[in-house]
């Protein structure tokens, strides 16, 4: 396997990635070994050079398999050839399905915010529908079967009409449109090494989604994306909301280092980075706020999904840029951005980081267990993803200074916190939290750091 992720599959042998991505049929079992794997891998490319452009499901790439084990050993195949990228890239994707109970549950919770009316000063609320993305379910959906054809007509029909709510609620994914010669996106974008880094480690350290802003400078014809601020917020895994407070704080941060904010971002702890309508209003919103007298709205959004993505390296977060441009309100526009290289990595960088992980530690009600696996079917653990992802936002020539701070001080600090077993738990967390932090006047500590522990109490003072 490459530096930038790619690798070749061999029909005759097994790479050591193929290995380390589905261990099951490597570890002396009888019913799963390194044959049986081969004859499955080989059967399911074989299946996806007949069906392509269509999109290979599991059903069709389990057809004529005889005696190769369990369905859901063929399934983690097939998904793993997904992620890589040796089936189904570019191919026409069938209808997107989403389990039935979840379905249910957006329903409900559509219905209950517009009875309340619930609208938050000061506050934005993003929501999202949790979709299962081909390749990453491990089975097909099915419905229940009943001899009562009544019975099967009525749920047939409730699934419909559930399915034509979410089809035009808030919670509706709206792809990508994406700019070209002929279309040129409105300013370049430039991010940096450190602002990239923080959003992934944030993005990790919960199963909820998680939110901040984005300062930079805006230049005649680029936006400069400096630093990223962790906003404090409610969370789940479909929703996150800006405290209103924290957001008056980072603004603050940012103007004593003389930048502006110049974007948001917030995760997707589950799936891919795009955007929904919700998600698509709170950016045209936040443009029209930021909007320039000659016309330009320099104001991005950025989505973090550390599942990744079939376009990413192994273990490196898809993190996508976007737009709303004022006459297509209701379509994002993909942001392509270049990373802007820092000769160094700023010591206040980690310093931040550290306040944020000992203060999500003890603030955070979901918090992740970074020594599980990050998928079942591989070895990986979270903490190890999560390593690799921020290491990949450095340039190569700082990426021994980087490695040097996150073994020193970043990754002790993890295991203690975020890995099960570790010696710190949320209470002792709390407690490093405040120390040394007596004070409850700003955002700042007494270097001059973001207190992340003190940033609600900055609105008020």
């Amino acid at each position: 396997m490459s530096d930038d992720g790619a690798f070749t599959l061999q029909r005759d042998s097994i790479s050591d990635y193929e290995q380390q991505a589905c261990p099951e049929f490597f570890q002396g079992k009888a019913a799963k070994t390194p044959s049986r794997y081969l004859l499955i891998r080989n059967h399911i490319l074989d299946e996806w050079q007949r069906t392509q452009p269509q999109y290979l499901t599991k059903i069709r790439a389990r057809s004529g398999l005889r005696n190769c084990g369990d369905v859901n050993a063929i399934g983690r195949v097939h998904a793993f050839l997904e992620r890589a990228g040796a089936i189904n890239k570019d191919a026409l994707q069938t209808p997107r399905r989403i389990k039935r109970r979840r379905v249910a549950e957006a329903a409900a919770g559509s219905s209950s915010d517009e009875a309340g009316g619930r609208r938050r000063a000061g506050g934005h609320v993003i929501e999202h529908t949790v979709v299962e993305r081909h390749g990453h379910d491990d089975g097909d959906y099915r419905c229940s079967s009943s001899s009562d054809e009544g019975g099967g007509r009525r749920r047939r029909r409730r699934r419909k009409q559930q399915w034509a709510g979410i089809a035009t609620s808030d919670f509706r994914l709206v792809p990508y449109r994406e700019y070209s010669a002929a279309a040129p996106q409105p300013y370049a974008l430039h991010v940096s090494s450190a602002a990239l880094a923080l959003m992934d480690l944030h993005a990790h350290l919960t199963h909820a989604e998680v939110i901040g802003l984005l300062g930079g400078r805006v230049t005649e014809d680029a936006v400069h994306v400096d630093v990223a601020f962790a906003c404090t917020g409610a969370g789940s895994s479909t929703e996150c909301e800006m405290d209103a407070a924290a957001e008056v704080s980072a603004r603050r941060w940012f103007a004593k280092q003389n930048l502006a904010a110049v974007g948001w971002f917030h995760s997707h702890p589950a799936f891919e980075p795009t955007p929904s309508v919700r998600d698509i209003a709170t950016q045209r919103a936040y443009q029209a706020l930021c909007a320039l007298p000659d016309g330009r709205e320099p104001f991005v959004g950025v989505i973090v999904s550390p599942p990744g993505g079939d376009a990413c390296a192994y273990g490196v977060s898809d993190i996508r840029a976007f737009c709303v441009p004022r006459d297509t309100p209701g379509e994002p526009w993909a942001v392509a951005y270049s990373v802007a290289a820092q000769p160094a990595v700023p010591g206040a960088l980690v310093e931040q980081m550290e306040q944020l992980v000992r203060h999500q530690a003890a603030a955070l009600a979901q918090r992740a267990d970074l020594a599980r696996r990050f998928r079942r079917t591989e070895a990986m653990t979270a903490l190890e993803k999560l390593v690799i992802s921020m290491r990949s936002h450095w340039a190569e020539d700082v990426r021994q200074q980087w490695d040097d701070a996150v073994s020193l001080r970043l990754r002790p600090l993890l295991v203690d916190l975020f890995c099960k077993g570790g010696r710190h738990d949320a209470s002792s967390a709390a407690s490093q939290a405040h120390h040394g932090h007596s004070h409850a006047n700003g955002i700042t500590n007494g270097n001059g750091h973001i207190d992340y522990a003190d940033v609600v109490s900055d609105s008020d003072s």
